[in-house]
């Protein structure tokens, strides 16, 4: 289910910033800019009854910006204020709880996305047992 939710992810970004890239976990040393960096934070995952299963992921989508050093603040906001706006569903999640601070010229974006899940079992079949009543 992560890796339904990272690919919605990359979906929305891909169609906000088609020509930006998008690296998933890992940033390689020598990376292009403009781009994203996909990043998930936490994973809660509780049972509910009997075979259904909550969870809530939080991804941080950080934003790495080309723009020298006087233009890094305005074009972070403006990216931050984009994501804001598109970011309420993505694919068939629902996001919530979206949050956004700019450190060290890097926009951290956070949100999270909250599904519910049923745990498909193989069939139990109940078996017979011979017992001897003979006293």
């Amino acid at each position: 289910m992560i890796n339904s939710v990272k690919q919605a992810i990359v979906d929305k970004l891909s169609e906000i910033y088609p020509t930006y890239t998008v690296y998933d976990e890992d940033i390689p040393q020598k990376f292009n800019k403009p781009s994203f960096l996909i990043v998930l934070i936490n994973q809660d995952y509780d049972k509910r009854m009997n075979i259904k299963f909550k969870s809530t992921i939080s991804f941080d989508i950080s934003y790495f910006t080309d723009k020298s050093t006087a233009e890094t603040k305005e074009d972070c906001l403006n990216v931050q204020l984009n994501l804001f706006r598109s970011f309420d569903l993505i694919g068939t999640f629902r996001v919530n709880n979206k949050q956004a601070t700019i450190t060290d010229n890097v926009l951290h974006f956070t949100l999270s996305v909250n599904y519910s899940e049923i745990k498909n079992e193989t069939e139990i079949y109940m078996q017979t047992k011979q017992t001897n009543t003979n006293l």
